[in-house]
């Protein structure tokens, strides 16, 4: 299995733990003042002198298709740059700065599914609504025998920590997708509520007991506040927290004292000539309501609650092949009259023949309240709070080849089928083949 695929199938710890950049030998200065007052490391301060004390990386992605016969496109680009020193004591000090250009990424994360969750998590990053261009991420870090700590706005433990279904592409999928042509993919099975909100993250040290049990890596992440709903920051499609005249539903909502916890657990067993290799993870996710019930609905009560969701992986790799995937539970945010309100999962298996790879994936989401009645559709039925239901089927197959220097060229086939009542548009369904590209570095 090439090291590109092995890299989508599991999350390693090894990979979770290591050093932000390479320390290569003759070092012989720090690099100025990284994060000193906020970990409380006071008169630390040195000239960074070192050839290299800043290291970049970057992915982008370009795909192009044929939706039910009209053609489609879209881009993704990431560019990431972290500095960080080492303190005699053996404590590494940094910062990460990432920068993000992509049309699709919506400015709130997923509280439910795209298309059918009344609202979205925290943001995208920094960098406006509207704009295709912005700061994804921009945190403090510090790693040690302690295990580390990141402070700033960054992913949290859920999302970082996250397993999900194998795949061989970087972009298009049956759920974490960052591009969707069809327009119907509301597949989503990664616990991110808390998106890029500021947060503190601690995880302590991997492998736990020695190794002795497999790599087991923990993780806490709390997010003070989310923010307001206004200008739709709250709803993960413009026009979600609109209701059929135009106004704002929830001008003030908002979030707080985001907490989420993770568990990831990787082992290896020797199975003769072809070991198995497993990667697990759970998380949990919840945030407090917080702001006055929306004004504009004060007939139907509160519409929003206190958030909560789970989230389980599993992916098993065998000589080849990887297979797995994961499951997703949430109330989506909204009032207590229901449990659940969206549930999805999503399955899938890879194969690697040298340089090629090749998968067939496939999920499903089932949406206890669709949020389409708030984009002002094309009926005459008075707005709804609880909507109706929408079950969502994504199948996808798809084969890639991996050049020299991180470039890879792949070609999906994509169907996606959108179950929903006639006042909302009913059933929909989109055919697509795609063509992704690819790079890392």
């Amino acid at each position: 299995m090439s090291p590109t695929v092995k890299t989508q199938k599991l999350r390693m710890i090894s990979e979770l733990n290591q050093r932000v950049s390479a320390k290569t030998a003759g070092r012989s200065s720090l690099l100025a003042g990284l994060c000193a007052l906020t970990f409380g490391f006071s008169g630390i301060a040195a000239l960074a002198q070192d050839p290299d004390p800043i290291e970049v990386t970057g992915s982008m992605s370009v795909v192009v298709g044929s939706v039910d016969g009209d053609l489609e496109a879209d881009a993704d680009a990431r560019l990431q740059a972290t500095g960080s020193t080492d303190m005699d004591s053996g404590l590494e000090l940094g910062a990460v700065a990432s920068v993000r250009a992509d049309g699709d990424a919506v400015p709130g994360q997923f509280g439910g599914g795209r298309y059918s969750s009344l609202l979205a998590g925290g943001t995208r990053g920094d960098g406006g609504d509207s704009g295709d261009v912005f700061l994804e991420g921009a945190y403090l870090f510090a790693r040690g025998g302690f295990g580390s700590l990141h402070i700033g706005r960054d992913q949290g433990v859920a999302s970082r920590l996250a397993v999900t279904s194998p795949t061989i592409f970087r972009s298009i999928g049956v759920n974490d997708w960052q591009t969707d042509l069809t327009g119907l993919n509301d597949v989503h099975t990664v616990n991110d509520f808390s998106g890029q909100a500021t947060k503190f993250t601690y995880m302590p040290p991997g492998g736990l007991f020695g190794g002795a049990i497999g790599q087991l890596q923990l993780g806490l992440s709390y997010a003070p506040s989310l923010g307001e709903c206004g200008e739709g920051r709250c709803s993960p499609v413009a026009g979600f927290l609109v209701d059929s005249s135009g106004s704002l539903v929830a001008p003030e909502q908002s979030w707080r004292d985001v907490l989420e916890t993770a568990v990831y657990y990787e082992n290896g067993l020797d199975l003769g000539q072809e070991p198995l290799t497993i990667g697990f993870s759970a998380s949990y996710v919840r945030a407090d309501e917080d702001g006055p019930s929306p004004e504009t609905v004060d007939a139907l009560g509160p519409l929003f609650g206190d958030y909560r969701s789970y989230a389980v992986g599993l992916n098993l790799a065998i000589g080849n092949f990887t297979l797995g995937g994961s499951v997703k539970s949430t109330n989506t945010g909204l009032n207590e009259d229901r449990d659940e309100d969206y549930l999805a999962f999503d399955a899938g298996v890879t194969y690697a023949a040298g340089e090629w790879n090749f998968m067939l994936g496939y999920g499903a989401a089932d949406a206890a309240r669709d949020a389409s009645l708030l984009v002002n559709p094309n009926t005459d039925v008075p707005f709804l709070a609880n909507g109706l239901d929408r079950e969502t089927q994504t199948a996808q197959a798809g084969i890639s080849y991996v050049f020299d220097h991180g470039v890879t060229l792949g070609a999906a086939a994509q169907f996606v089928d959108s179950e929903k009542g006639d006042v909302l548009g009913g059933p929909e369904e989109a055919a697509a083949i795609v063509f992704e590209s690819s790079i890392k570095f």
